[in-house]
């Protein structure tokens, strides 16, 4: 028979023993918690990160998309500052996009393993020559943007480009050949949506001396993009539309 000194240390030894295996399983599954948190955290940030670059890749692409839509308008208004009509370009226009269609329909490509060059369209190019601009009665020359004009009302630079922060946006031009009494009129327009207009009749005859027109901030709010303004001499344009910008400033 055991004594009981004997059976106290048998149990106190027990008792040790479990509490040691059960402190390693909490210190186990405290490491692996701890494990499990610390990938977590790195998920996160990895998913944080992915997503910001993203969302800055789709706004560049979004912002290069303006830009091109912009620069197309701003090539528009500049063809038809040229003497180039809108109706002709538009079928111009029209007529190169079916070209390309055909071109990439009849060009095959090469055979794999063969040295055969893939085939060329029958007929790539379309010259298309412009209607050559009316120069009879009222016309309108030298028709340019500014930022003022000088006593003479003639313009005092030659300014295309202009900012948000621009006071003043000015159209000049030499008038010949119009009658006192004829109403001149300027049509201001953002891409192709008109912002403003403005009328006058000059009371004298007008052969070689300059006219004007400006749109301020309290007419239209500067944005940045395309604009473009035509100068009319009762209704008849005599001359094509202008274009001009307005840039970040």
């Amino acid at each position: 028979m055991k004594s009981p000194r004997g059976l106290g240390v048998w149990l106190l030894l027990l008792l040790l023993l479990t509490g040691c295996a059960a402190s390693a399983v909490e210190q186990t599954a405290a490491t692996e918690q701890s494990s499990a948190e610390t990938a977590i955290a790195q998920l996160r940030a990895t998913s944080t990160v992915a997503r910001a670059r993203m969302q800055t890749t789709l706004d560049y692409a979004g912002s290069r998309v303006t830009e091109a839509a912009e620069a197309q308008e701003f090539l528009r208004f500049n063809l038809i500052s040229l003497g180039t009509e809108s109706a002709w370009l538009s079928t111009a226009i029209g007529q190169l996009g079916e070209v390309g269609e055909q071109a990439t329909a009849t060009a095959q490509p090469a055979a794999i393993g063969t040295d055969a060059a893939p085939s060329a369209p029958s007929s790539f190019a379309v010259i298309v020559t412009p209607p050559t601009p009316q120069r009879s009665g009222p016309r309108l020359e030298n028709v340019l943007m500014a930022s003022g004009v000088d006593s003479r009302d003639c313009a005092i630079d030659n300014n295309p480009r202009f900012t948000p922060a621009s006071s003043q946006i000015y159209v000049v031009a030499q008038a010949y050949n119009v009658l006192a009494g004829a109403t001149i009129s300027s049509v201001w327009r953002r891409q192709d949506s008109e912002v403003a207009k403005f009328s006058f009749q000059p009371r004298n005859n007008l052969d070689g001396d300059c006219i004007w027109f400006f749109i301020d901030q309290s007419d239209a709010e500067f944005t940045v993009g395309a604009w473009s303004v035509e100068v009319t001499v009762d209704d008849i344009l005599p001359a094509p539309s202008l274009a001009f910008q307005i840039v970040p400033g």
